[in-house]
């Protein structure tokens, strides 16, 4: 008899969970409460960013990721683009942090070079006078998430065992079957909660006592720009990700960025620019931490994003079309997944922080291979 799964959610890892257990063999169905997903999954750079992930923890799952996101694209037809990336330094210590990555790292990472100014100018036309080098990237991607997350569900349920309810919300889950609105019954063997940062609207007291926070961010995107881009960020994402922790003069530069960025350091404020297919750039972005957010975005911090992109590159005349706050559940106890079973068949998938487009699709094949 065919086993059968309920995932609850229709973003990233919603989605991804739904095929890593159609692969399985599941019967899968899947619930949405709004027309398409709303949440992380759509207030995102689009980025697939292997570059952030420690070569020791999560690299490996971020390119099984991001091989299955190049395949899906191009069997759906989904646009993608092969961007690559470039961190630009200014500076003499952050061209040390980044000789340092590269000596630890460029023998795990295919596609990892150091550019003088010469070669990032070849390469980035738009860098501003102050850039001095670069780290550069092949393995970065970008997909429009935004369309992505709505052309996914025609894929999967073209081509796996997977059902879609959207207008759909779930009021009650428990071991064996879940309620809709509607009070629509159904049973499965499995449910996976992948609701993000609103668990807590159906396991309130799990969510509040877990070692979790949500994270609150603030992101723009242009009008159209001429030139192509590749996907960017700066010397400030050497604090914000895993992978640079290999590099010994991090400290010196945490306290160099905490007398020269101290307004950004405590806004969590670190560039990320990425391009999609009509020349759009999406920019941010912002971190504050809570288990609850206010509504408003502040003009203030996104001032402080374009003043920090202006040091880094002059991108030709634009002006911001859109902007938006984004919320994301992350883990403090230091780990990059929430995959645990809360009550018997009932899983909660979560936790790999802004990573989401990164991870999910490998998280998903790990994380249910021995259920």
């Amino acid at each position: 008899m065919t086993k059968k799964a309920n995932i609850i959610g229709a973003g990233i890892l919603g989605l991804a969970y739904a095929r890593a257990l159609a692969k399985k063999g599941y019967d899968v169905t899947v619930f949405e409460r709004s027309e398409h997903a709303q949440g992380s999954s759509i207030r995102n750079f689009g980025m697939i960013w292997p570059i952030g992930q420690n070569s020791s923890g999560f690299l490996q799952r971020a390119m099984r990721t991001r091989e299955i996101w190049l395949d899906i694209c191009q069997k759906a037809n989904i646009w993608f683009s092969n961007s690559g990336s470039i961190q630009i330094m200014q500076n003499d210590l952050e061209m040390e942090l980044a000789e340092q990555f590269y000596q630890n790292e460029h023998k795990n990472r295919d596609g990892l070079a150091l550019f003088n100014r010469r070669q990032l100018i070849q390469n980035l036309p738009n860098a501003s006078h102050k850039a001095v080098g670069a780290i550069f990237s092949n393995t970065e991607m970008v997909v429009e998430s935004r369309e992505a997350i709505r052309q996914l569900p025609v894929y999967l349920s073209s081509n796996y065992t997977i059902n879609f309810h959207f207008n759909t919300a779930v009021t009650s889950c428990s071991a064996g079957k879940i309620t809709t609105h509607n009070g629509t019954t159904f049973e499965a063997d499995v449910c996976i909660l992948a609701s993000g940062y609103e668990t807590q609207l159906l396991y309130a007291d799990i969510f509040n006592a877990a070692p979790i926070t949500i994270s609150k961010l603030n992101m723009f995107r242009t009008t159209p720009v001429p030139s192509n881009f590749p996907s960017i960020c700066g010397g400030l994402s050497f604090l914000h990700y895993p992978a640079y922790n290999v590099c010994k003069s991090l400290p010196n530069y945490n306290n160099y960025c905490s007398q020269k960025y101290s307004s950004l350091i405590e806004n969590g404020i670190h560039l990320l620019i990425s391009q999609n297919q009509t020349g759009q750039l999406t920019i941010g972005d912002s971190h504050h931490y809570g288990h609850y957010h206010d509504p408003f975005r502040e003009d203030q911090i996104d001032n402080m994003i374009m003043d920090y992109m202006f040091e880094l590159i002059k991108p030709e005349e634009f002006t911001v079309s859109q902007r938006w706050t984004g919320q994301y559940l992350k883990m403090t106890n230091g780990k990059g997944e929430w995959f645990s079973e809360i009550e018997d068949g009932v899983f909660i998938a979560n936790g790999p922080g802004g990573a989401g487009m990164t991870l999910g699709w490998g998280m998903a094949e790990e994380t249910v291979a021995d259920l």
